[in-house]
């Protein structure tokens, strides 16, 4: 891409998508473009983090292995740089651990492929939809006026519930 080229795009776009395969980033992108979405790819962790310097975004998709690092280091470096920034971890080879592992760090949501179509598409409407606020209540807005309490234990519990209350795992609070 000339400089020209670059000057002239958006400085925002949908969806940022990080895979590998470049197979797997083509079909990611149609299917994104399809739902009337601008996309960007990457394929590499290194890539990813030069164009979230670079792009905003509302989404990323991530695969779990990448040539420079793994999905998880940039779940983690996301919810350190653009913290709210939905991100789902895509990969082939998945673990209840691995999945756990990434719902913790902040990712939005565990994905193993191959992924279905369908599925795909559920995903990306409910990640926008809580990042724009949707038209369901913000998850964090309610939990803050129900949960009352300012103990150190209960303020760690809050934002653990606001950071959880962007993926879609059932979260159970007792006590």
């Amino acid at each position: 891409m000339t400089q020209v080229e670059r000057r002239n795009r958006p400085r925002s776009t949908d969806v940022l998508v990080v895979d590998d395969e470049d197979d797997i980033r083509e079909l990611l992108e149609l299917s994104l473009m399809r739902m009337g979405l601008a996309c960007d790819t990457a394929g590499s962790v290194g890539e990813a983090r030069a164009l979230l310097a670079e792009r905003g975004y509302r989404l990323c998709l991530t695969d779990m292995r990448l040539p420079d690092g793994d999905g998880l280091e940039l779940v983690e470096y996301i919810q350190t740089v653009r913290p709210g920034l939905p991100v789902a971890v895509i990969t082939a080879f998945g673990s209840i651990e691995t999945a756990i592992r990434a719902l913790k760090l902040g990712a939005f949501d565990f994905v193993t492929k191959p992924v279905e179509l369908k599925a795909l598409r559920e995903l990306v409407q409910h990640a926008l939809k809580l990042r724009e606020g949707g038209s369901e209540e913000h998850p964090a807005a309610t939990a803050e006026r129900s949960l009352i309490g300012h103990s150190a234990a209960f303020v760690q519990l809050r934002a653990q519930a606001e950071k959880l209350a962007r993926n879609q795992a059932p979260v159970f609070i007792h006590g």
